[in-house]
């Protein structure tokens, strides 16, 4: 049996729910994880908010100025994804990169993702990109076009539709390539922050990656780059 061969499973797979009533949509062996998330919405307590000084009440007392109560909001991330795959098609099961960069997003979204327009590279079944596009303006979710990875990307973002703030694109951006489409370059005038998960697992992929990633940041504007690896 050859390298390319070999059935790679990600780890992540033994810990998640797998949801039994919920059928996968493109292909009968793959499966339909859960993942339920809780996340804070600040909701002010106050007139004064949170930058204020000393007040007074009319009758001389001093008004208490309060912290912003925490809300929660919470919900289900419902992935349709492969359990085993060969190594070039990785990208179409569930890596724990995507998860912490999905978690870290969870926490800080609301204050960076707001109003800007995000970029996914090696986005795979589109976990991240659907987390960030409960915040952001516009989210472009990319990855290479092989295995029908952009079409499970697409079945994904439908799938959870209703947690989808931002406006959602999905397109395909191959590390290798010289030349991209028209599409992936008009969009990338407008992208400020670029997600990045889990696409360090292989010497000539990361070489890719950087390259790819070197050009995107000639592109004005400014960009903000977030990374999340497993060491391997």
């Amino acid at each position: 049996m050859s390298s390319d061969e070999y059935q790679i499973t990600s780890e992540i797979h033994q810990e998640i729910n797998r949801d039994s009533t919920e059928k996968p949509s493109l292909a009968t062996e793959n499966v339909v994880s859960r993942f339920p998330f809780k996340y804070a919405l600040n909701i002010e307590s106050s007139e004064c908010g949170t930058n204020c000084g000393v007040m007074m009440d009319e009758d001389g007392d001093l008004i208490v100025c309060r912290k912003p109560v925490l809300m929660q909001k919470e919900g289900i991330i419902a992935i349709e994804h492969s359990y085993s795959t060969t190594l070039d098609l990785v990208g179409r099961q569930i890596w724990r990169g995507a998860l912490l960069l999905g978690d870290f997003l969870l926490h800080y979204g609301s204050s960076l993702l707001q109003d800007h327009t995000v970029l996914e590279l090696g986005s795979g079944v589109g976990f991240t990109s659907i987390v960030a596009a409960m915040f952001a303006s516009e989210v472009i979710c990319t990855d290479i076009d092989v295995g029908g990875i952009l079409e499970l990307i697409r079945a994904n973002a439908a799938r959870n539709y209703k947690l989808l703030k931002a406006n959602f694109t999905v397109l395909g951006l191959d590390f290798y390539a010289h030349g991209w489409c028209p599409n992936v370059e008009a969009k990338l005038t407008n992208v400020t922050v670029v997600l990045v998960a889990d696409v360090i697992y292989d010497n000539d992929v990361t070489e890719a990656f950087v390259n790819t990633l070197q050009r995107i940041l000639r592109t004005p504007p400014d960009k903000t780059v977030y990374i999340a690896l497993e060491k391997r």
